[in-house]
């Protein structure tokens, strides 16, 4: 669990991964130089149970806190779960039943995901994907694991395919390292997945996926990456990097930050009119969408939390 300044979440997180009806695991809090009151809460945790670990770092970012974290896990599996997201009872128990019941070069198990806020009120979810085995095309499109506290991954799996990569931090581009690590492991293995919605991710302002620039040029380093070793898809990833520039306008928009949103567009048709026409025609179906589910939400769970007496988001529809 990489940790920086989550002193407001990372009693709430820890405790779901505590809860869990899977009971042999151990959390290991990577405290990454963070200012805050992180030390003294997690210091609580570690006394509170004997499975919690902290180990602290000077600041290097995301990747490196997940690959110290990596470092000190002794387990055959290696789950990463972000500060301020929050997991399902039976997630993890419900991905070592799909290890048991996968093919034997499945490398990592991944399930569904629900948008929480500040307050872990369900905003949302994302689509149910049902993406399964050799995956690898399909994921040059985008990141199909969506959080980074999704996966569940055999540790040998995750160490040769080279864990996270922690010199996108240094180029500019920090925030695609869990998709980067995941198109590695789809290159070398099969994927498999749990039809239900086992994970929280938090989503506020202020958080590394809304420096929309930075994802763009994240986006930008890994798949130049890949196109250089699979020029053949070149195209997918191109038609994937429009996909997350449509998401990434769109949340900016619901943010008011309409300039962002203009500009993520523009960036992907510029000096193609009919490809401006379309982006634009996609974007007024999608808010007009957005505004039909965000009714709809509001007239019948505004006060929906993701919490284990609730299972609106853990049932798959």
């Amino acid at each position: 669990m990489p940790a920086f300044n989550a002193a407001s979440t990372i009693r709430e997180t820890v405790s779901s991964a505590l809860n869990q009806t899977y009971r042999n695991l151990e959390v290991i809090i990577v405290d990454d130089g963070s200012t805050d009151q992180t030390k003294g809460v997690a210091a609580l945790l570690v006394q509170g149970d004997p499975r919690v670990r902290y180990v602290y770092k000077d600041n290097g970012g995301v990747a490196s806190a997940r690959n110290r974290g990596i470092a000190e896990a002794q387990g055959e599996f290696v789950a990463t779960l972000d500060a301020d997201d929050l997991w399902y009872p039976t997630k993890l128990e419900r991905q070592l039943e799909r290890f048991e019941q996968s093919r034997p070069e499945t490398a990592l198990v991944y399930a569904w995901c629900c948008w929480i806020d500040d307050h872990g009120t369900i905003t949302g979810s994302a689509p149910p994907m049902r993406l399964e085995g050799s995956i690898f095309a399909q994921m040059c499109l985008g990141n199909v694991v969506i959080s980074g506290s999704n996966a569940l991954i055999r540790r040998e799996a995750l160490i040769a395919a080279g864990s996270f990569d922690e010199s996108l931090r240094s180029r500019g581009g920090q925030g695609c390292e869990d998709w980067k690590l995941y198109l590695q492991i789809a290159e070398r293995y099969a994927i498999a997945m749990v039809p239900e919605y086992l994970v929280g991710y938090r989503i506020s302002p202020g958080s590394m996926s809304d420096d929309f620039k930075q994802m763009m040029q994240s986006r930008r380093l890994v798949e130049a990456e890949f196109v250089a070793a699979h020029p053949a898809l070149a195209l997918q990833f191109a038609r994937g990097r429009t996909i997350l520039a449509r998401s990434l306008a769109l949340r900016a928009i619901d943010r008011g930050q309409i300039r962002d949103a203009i500009e993520l567009l523009t960036s992907q048709s510029r000096g193609r009119l009919t490809t401006g026409i379309a982006t634009l025609a996609w974007l007024l179906g999608g808010l007009t969408r957005r505004s039909l589910r965000w009714m709809r939400r509001d007239n019948s769970s505004a006060n929906n939390r993701f919490l284990p007496m609730r299972r609106s988001c853990h049932v798959a529809d």
